[in-house]
């Protein structure tokens, strides 16, 4: 062992302890190292620097390293590469003067085998409580995992039962596990072919019979998972495997098995089966909703074609028809040149008055550059059935919600005009918390549906496209209730 204390360091505790209490230091010195000499434990010690400046018998006979061999270097060659960012942490803990205990891992041998490891550590300090190392103590429970590896290979073999059949006498024998398994008494009952087949479920017996028959007809093995129902009305899930032993002229004589339960694992089948039927169904719920928007897309492309083609395009070619024939005649003709500029300044008006039209469609002004509350005033102005606007937010909303709120509440009150014969509508939009809450009502007639091409199939889309949802409520005869959710 090194010694604990620098030249300065001892003559400092000379000249304040005088030589009796240095000799006392010496001694207990001596005794440390003793103590870590004589160890059955392996004992490392190493620098702030992780270079190993202690390396006790025990460690050298662990994991086969000499002394001289390991010190001054650093205290990797024991740490696997799959182990290097753990290590790496582990340092840095001890470094930052935590005390570890109790801790298992895996450290390479000098002959490249692995051992499994118990391992405690500490910090070592100088007199100003500096660190200015490690103290590391290694045993190893290479023995200890392997007995507990056979434990659980005992314990799990302990709850395999195993059947023998005699078929000539067609008599089964049950091990006692076997019985359990079956949720019965040991040695209740005598067992025999037709029982065993009439104790599994009613759906699994055509495919035991089956699969056994065609083993005893081959003389080959079997493997066969089934139902056995319980008598607390509980299923449990088996495994069964068996074979068939002949005589020297390859004749059967009895059939060998054994049964083990796998309910457990079947029931994390179920369950990743069902997960998975519900990724499979979502994904085909977003292709779905995608196809519709793009459908969606395309119709309003050709929504717009048309109209400008119908409406603005047309207006804007009669202008240049009529300011070509207008420039004509302006030097022959200046009155008819007025009358024909005064035509294509009218043109022009309304030209202008369809293109605002249909940007308005697209987006309305009063939403961009008002928000959503001043947006909704606007629909209810226009609505031909009396609207009460309950609340809004006064704060403006993130662009996507207030065009999601607005094309809802405005969906909806083209539907409250054309089906619901409603005498008044209720809008109401608030933020709670995380979450803008979007509700139109009327108390119309009710029976709306979303697959009746209400035009809120495409809203829905819209709103899932946030994160959010739409509900439809339209109970015949007792109004029509559109709500939505959107995450802020």
């Amino acid at each position: 062992m090194p010694a604990r204390l620098d030249p300065g360091e001892m003559r400092a505790y000379t000249r304040a302890m005088g030589e009796p209490g240095l000799d006392a230091l010496r001694r207990s010195e001596e005794r440390l190292h003793a103590v870590i000499e004589s160890s059955p434990l392996a004992i490392v010690e190493v620098d702030p620097r992780t270079r190993i400046i202690a390396w006790n018998p025990a460690a050298e006979r662990i994991f086969g390293w000499t002394q001289d061999e390991m010190l001054g270097t650093p205290d990797v060659p024991m740490v696997p590469d799959f182990k290097r960012g753990e290590h790496e942490d582990l340092v840095a803990r001890l470094g930052g003067g935590q005390i570890l205990s109790d801790f298992e891992t895996v450290r390479r041998r000098k002959d490249g085998t692995l051992i499994d490891v118990a391992v405690a550590a500490a910090p070592v300090r100088d007199a100003s409580g500096r660190v200015v190392g490690q103290m590391v103590i290694y045993s190893d429970i290479s023995e200890r995992r392997l007995q507990e590896a056979r434990l659980a290979e005992a314990q799990a073999l302990a709850h395999i039962g195993s059947w023998e059949w005699d078929v000539p006498a067609n008599r089964v024998i049950w091990s006692d596990e076997m019985y359990r398994l079956w949720g019965r008494e040991p040695g209740s009952g005598e067992i025999d072919y037709e029982s065993y087949l009439a104790s599994v479920h009613p759906d699994d017996r055509t495919v035991i019979a089956g699969t056994v028959g065609q083993a005893y007809a081959d003389g080959s093995s079997f493997a066969v998972e089934h139902r056995v129902p319980l008598p607390d009305g509980s299923v449990r899930w088996i495994s069964g495997r068996g074979r068939v032993v002949t005589d020297e002229s390859g004749a059967p004589l009895r059939m060998l098995g054994t049964a083990q339960d796998i309910t457990e694992r079947k029931l994390h089948e179920a369950e990743l089966h069902r997960l998975n039927a519900e990724l499979q169904a979502r994904l085909a719920d977003l292709a779905t909703s995608r196809a519709r928007s793009v459908a969606a897309s395309d119709v309003e492309r050709r929504r717009l074609e048309r109209n400008l083609h119908d409406g603005a395009q047309q207006r804007l070619v009669t202008l240049s028809i009529t300011l070509r024939v207008a420039l004509a005649k302006l030097e022959a003709d200046p009155a008819g040149a007025r009358d024909l500029l005064t035509g294509a300044a009218d043109e022009l008006s309304m030209a202008l008055a369809e293109l605002r039209e249909l940007a308005r469609g697209l987006h309305p002004v009063v939403l961009t550059e008002r928000g959503l509350g001043p947006a909704v005033e606007a629909l209810a102005s226009r609505a031909p059935v009396p609207v009460e606007i309950v609340e809004t937010p006064s704060e403006r909303l993130a662009q996507p919600i207030e065009a999601a709120a607005y094309y809802l509440i405005a969906e909806a009150l083209t539907n409250v005009a054309k089906h619901a014969h409603a005498r008044s509508v209720r809008v109401h939009v608030a933020q709670t918390g995380s979450m803008v809450v979007v509700q139109v009502h009327d108390d119309g007639v009710g029976g709306a549906d979303t697959a009746g091409g209400t035009g809120l199939e495409g809203l829905a889309d819209r709103v899932e496209a946030l994160g959010g949802r739409l509900e439809l409520a339209s109970p015949v005869g007792a109004g029509t209730t559109v709500s939505a959710e959107i995450p802020v």
